[in-house]
């Protein structure tokens, strides 16, 4: 049996034993750990600013629903936002802008980033953006 504390009880903490979720008790699978990291980047790196803050949706797709939706490309293209798209964004961003926002500091900030030498990071972002939006269905 596991303890753990702050879990209910008048106590702090109490036993774990059956009947409790799998997640309270397995380990995380390797694309959690994925998404984790990507978190982690999005804060560490400055992207939370942008794509994650309510005062800023004029400036940047906010990353709560933007992937799993079709999107328009400064180019007329329309793309779904998947993890595979978004590596590629992240990789080679000037291919992929966004229509009706201002490619530049994007284009800034994944320069300072380096991100074109980092794959697991980049597979790390995507991870993480990809997951807190709507479930997408394969190509």
């Amino acid at each position: 049996m596991l303890a753990l504390g702050g879990c209910g009880g008048a106590s702090g903490s109490r036993a774990v034993g059956a009947g409790v979720p799998a997640y309270v008790t397995e380990p995380f699978t390797p694309q959690q750990h994925l998404v984790a990291k990507g978190a982690r980047l999005i804060l560490t790196d400055g992207c939370s600013v942008c794509h994650l803050e309510a005062a800023a949706k004029n400036h940047a797709p906010d990353f709560n629903s933007f992937a799993g939706h079709v999107v328009t490309l400064t180019d007329g293209r329309r793309v779904l936002v998947n993890e595979s798209f978004l590596e590629q964004s992240l990789v080679h961003p000037a291919r992929d802008e966004l229509k009706g926002y201002d490619a530049a500091p994007m284009l800034a900030a994944l320069a300072r980033l380096h991100l074109y030498s980092e794959p697991a990071q980049v597979r790390a972002l995507a991870a993480f953006i990809e997951q807190i939006g709507p479930e997408t269905e394969p190509e």
